[in-house]
């Protein structure tokens, strides 16, 4: 898609997948010196003398392995997951040249390319059920070949060879033979698998020599990686115990039903003083990684040749070599003499996150300084839980999950310093509105006030046993808030204290019976100072500042509980201002989303749910909400960020109407989105996933404004029309609303018809009742609500009739996005209080439930509706003395819960 067509394009990649081995190639050919590394779901090609990069996106699911060909024209990705993709990239413009859906049937766990480049080993998944693998094998020149440019009547790109790995250990690693590319190795934990195939052959001919401890008399560590010995017959299996396993033929030692030429295992070394952690070759060498971060090189008879043991940069993961080596090597004939050990230079990724570009000359140097190679990228902290952009300059701060806190420029990319705090479990961070705080919180409780600049500690303070998981600082830099795990809400002040000022603990209130799911401090458009908090439990709580104090402790303005039936809420936002000379544009609004896909416009001074608006729909609810001001933007520039608990993040243009038009979402992480911030000008969105990378993504509000506009001028009920997408209730909804402008001029009316094109408010709800969607009480108010709600967007006082377009509107936006189920009845029934499997409620008991609970129903409604679902005309005749949730459903409510059944079987 073109930059300009693309509301959030990707600009930067901080941290990488630090935990997949072999998870970084170098693409350097001596003309350009680049590397390309996995981060999650994103391959990001590095130009390390530009300082660019290069993304190729295009998997939903993390990316389990990287190679490339020979003279590092393309790299080779893939995946494993429900929309599993192996994808060839063309490493110069960054776009796929073929993607082959489900290569295996679960994705690829690991592969390689034979040392000629013609061929490609991938080993799939395995089933999670039963453990099932397979090993195939590719030709490279038909995966080259862009699928425009494959020979007519061909069809999807298979394997050439495919073999079951025998049940019992997964494996894990596989490796090309260096002398022969028709012989494989490929290991799990526990055994090692010789394979060969033959040209014309759709099997692999495969044997596993045993390993037992008795033979070399002591434990073997589990497998870790697999290669062969260049130039040998051997091969060589590394260990969790810093071993290595020597294969080697039997010769005139095998035993009956074996070759001569099938390995059997002949020593086992020590490299390592700890686990190996990767096992390659290079030209006729061996090099391993240890998880001491040593780096060694081995010649064809396991001779210690070079080592690298000052890099100090963790565990190793991956080392990746240039495809030239070192001009001080250009003259082979004097290599002898010189210097036995000839590798190309080469880069080391770590478990730390690190990449680190080592000279392999710099083994010849004395100072150790000089061998620890130059880092490539700074290194992200492993497990960032949370995120704050800067509010004036362009630098984001992250927290990790060990304590680990790091500041950013996000212009330069680079690493600008930070802190660890010892024996602290990182949860949530925020700057104060000038920038010069930065406060931080622990799962043990405690909250950090350092100075944003150097991160040293300001005030450190410990009010609550329970580890913190939200906070908010006011405006005016002189309130923090903070909610812990125990569903209370925590104040902190700025106040006077001997001739001077120190932050003080105000107290502290449990106003939530559940988790408290978002915390905002904002101002009224009179300049007020306000405090606000919403929970799972559907109530918001604003918080009396002024009358909080150090002496009375955290005082409590007012609340408001959400009427049952909805979502419960997930974030809390203040709503961008109106124009002020727009009506009503002195009122406070927020905006609460909800696990129901609903983003809600609620007035805590009424205080009622003035509008509710149909949300973005992709991945999940809405778990964050962001308002920003976009300067690119034609309008006013207000416009809403959002995040979902997984994967989805997206903008959504201000004003909300529910249109889908006005909303867009993109995969930002594979997995969980932890938390998104706006950049101190509006023109990034920061994304932190659990994958271990940040995002920076441009924002171009340009083509949702277009998408906007372009639905706008399709005119209202053709719009609304188009978001309903059912011509036969679209039918039935205008035929209903027909009848309606008829039964107000009155049915047997003798003048002339006329016909206005609205009907009155009143009759909104038994429209909406037409059209399938049953609103309660509390929902009659909200659409009431909505309706006076458009008015004022009208700049209207009020507005006493609605047209179709408004009547589609309000129904695609207040119907609920998901019908009530069987399953639904059923957790009902248990959470009533019904016993026993199937829960069950006696009659009596579930009739006085109706009458008394939630928005009560009288005796009277209560028999009408019984006898219009059941026929009966007295309560007792309607159902059993013990009523179960399937009895409900289907002899009173009517479902069909044989399907409902076969649901729940399959």
């Amino acid at each position: 898609m073109a930059e300009d067509q693309t509301a959030l394009s990707l600009s930067w990649v901080f941290g990488a997948s630090a935990h997949v081995k072999h998870g970084v190639v170098n693409l350097s050919d001596g003309y350009t010196d680049k590397i390309c590394y996995l981060a999650a779901n994103t391959a990001v090609i590095y130009d390390k003398r530009l300082r660019r990069q290069l993304f190729l996106q295009g998997h939903t699911s993390p990316v389990t392995c990287i190679v490339t060909t020979e003279d590092r024209s393309h790299v080779v990705t893939a995946d494993t997951g429900p929309e599993a993709l192996l994808v060839v990239w063309n490493v110069r413009t960054g776009l796929p040249t073929r993607t082959v859906q489900q290569p295996h049937r679960h994705g690829v766990s690991t592969m390689d390319v034979s040392a000629d480049g013609q061929w490609l080993a991938t080993v799939g998944a395995a089933d999670p059920d039963s453990g099932e693998q397979e090993v195939s094998l590719w030709s490279m020149a038909a995966l080259l070949t862009p699928p425009d440019a494959a020979p007519p009547g061909q069809g999807p790109l298979r394997p050439l060879v495919t073999t079951l790995v025998p049940a019992g250990d997964v494996q894990h690693s596989i490796r090309f033979s260096p002398n022969n590319p028709a012989e494989l190795i490929s290991n799990g934990r526990r055994r090692v698998y010789f394979w060969s195939w033959a040209p014309g052959s759709p099997r692999f001919q495969y044997y596993s020599p045993p390993l037992r401890s008795r033979d070399f008399k002591q434990s073997v560590g589990d497998f870790v990686s697999s290669v062969f010995v260049p130039g040998t017959t051997q091969a060589l299996t590394a260990t969790t115990d810093g071993d290595l396993v020597v294969w080697d033929e039997q010769g005139i030692a095998a035993q009956v039903g074996t070759s001569a030429t099938d390995r059997r295992a002949i020593k086992l070394m020590r490299i390592h003083n700890c686990p190996i952690t990767l096992l390659a070759t290079v030209g006729d060498f061996i090099v391993s990684g240890g998880e001491d971060g040593y780096v060694r090189f081995f010649d064809p008879l396991l001779r210690i040749v070079a080592w690298f043991e000052d890099l100090a940069a963790g565990p190793v993961t991956s080392v990746a070599f240039s495809a030239v080596l070192p001009d001080r090597l250009a003259h082979a004939d004097a290599a002898d003499t010189l210097n036995r050990f000839m590798v190309p230079d080469f880069v080391v990724a770590t478990r730390d996150s690190r990449i680190v570009s080592v000279q392999s000359a710099s083994f010849e140097e004395y100072d150790a300084d000089r061998r620890r190679g130059s880092s490539v990228l700074d290194s992200l902290l492993a497990d960032v839980v949370d995120l704050a952009a800067h509010p004036t300059r362009a630098e984001f701060a992250v927290l990790g999950r060990d304590g680990g806190l790091q500041r950013w420029d996000s212009i330069a990319h680079c690493l600008l310093g930070g802190r660890t705090f010892e024996r602290q479990a990182g949860a949530c961070l925020t700057y104060s509105r000038d920038g010069s705080l930065l406060v931080v919180g622990f799962g043990s409780g405690h909250l950090h006030i350092l100075n944003a600049d150097d991160c040293t500690d300001l005030h450190v303070m410990r009010n609550t046993a329970a580890g913190l998981v939200r906070m908010a600082v006011s405006n005016t830099g002189k309130h923090i808030a903070a909610a812990d795990e125990h569903h209370q809400l925590l104040l902190y002040a700025y106040l006077p204290f001997k001739q001077t000022m120190r932050w003080e603990y105000v107290g502290r209130c449990r106003s939530h019976h559940g988790p408290i799911a978002s915390i905002v401090f904002g101002e009224s458009p009179s300049g007020q100072t306000r405090l606000l908090s919403v929970g799972a439990d559907g109530r918001v709580v604003e918080y009396d500042l002024a009358a909080s104090t150090v002496a009375g402790g955290m005082q409590v303005a007012s609340f408001y509980d959400f009427p049952p039936g909805g979502g419960a809420p997930t974030s809390l936002s203040f709503a961008p201002p109106l124009a002020y000379f727009q009506a009503f544009a002195a009122d406070t609004h927020l905006l609460v989303s909800d696990d129901s896909y609903k983003i809600r416009v609620f007035n805590p001074d009424r205080p009622a749910v003035e509008a509710t608006f149909l949300g973005p729909t992709f991945g999940g609810p809405i778990s964050q909400l962001v308002m920003f001001k976009s300067p690119s933007a034609a309008s006013d520039g207000a416009f809403l960020a959002y995040r979902t608990a997984e994967r989805v993040v997206g903008l959504i243009a201000w004003p909300l109407d529910g249109d889908p038009a006005r909303t867009m979402g993109l995969i930002a992480h594979p997995g969980e989105v932890r938390s998104i911030a706006i950049s101190y000008d509006g023109r990034k969105l920061l994304t932190a996933g659990a994958d271990g990378t940040v995002a920076s993504w441009d924002i171009n509000t340009a083509p949702l404004e277009r998408s906007a506009s372009a639905a706008e001028g399709a005119g209202g009920e053709a719009r609304w029309a188009a978001v309903l997408g059912d011509p036969d209730l679209l039918r039935e909804m205008r035929d209903y609303f027909v009848y309606a402008q008829i039964k107000t001029q009155g049915e047997d009316a003798l003048e002339p018809r006329a016909v206005p094109g609205t009907v009155p408010v009143d009759l909104v709800p038994d429209l909406m009742r037409s059209a399938g969607f049953y609103p309660s009480e509390s929902d009659i108010d909200n659409l009431l609500h909505h309706v006076q709600y458009m008015a004022h967007s009208r700049n209207l006082e009020a507005l006493d009739a609605v047209s179709f377009a408004d009547l589609l509107c309000l129904y695609i936006n207040h119907r609920p996005l998901f019908n009530v189920t069987h399953a639904d009845i059923v957790a009902a029934f248990k959470e009533l209080g019904g016993r026993g499997d199937p829960a069950k409620l006696s009659r009596e008991q579930l009739l006085s439930l109706l009458q008394s609970t939630g928005e009560p129903m009288s005796g009277e409604e209560l028999t009408a509706a019984l006898a219009a679902l059941t026929g009966a005309h007295a309560p007792e005749k309607a159902m059993p003395a013990s009523v179960a949730a399937e009895q409900f459903s289907a002899d009173v409510l009517g479902f069909d819960t044989t399907e409902a059944g076969a649901e729940a079987a399959t």
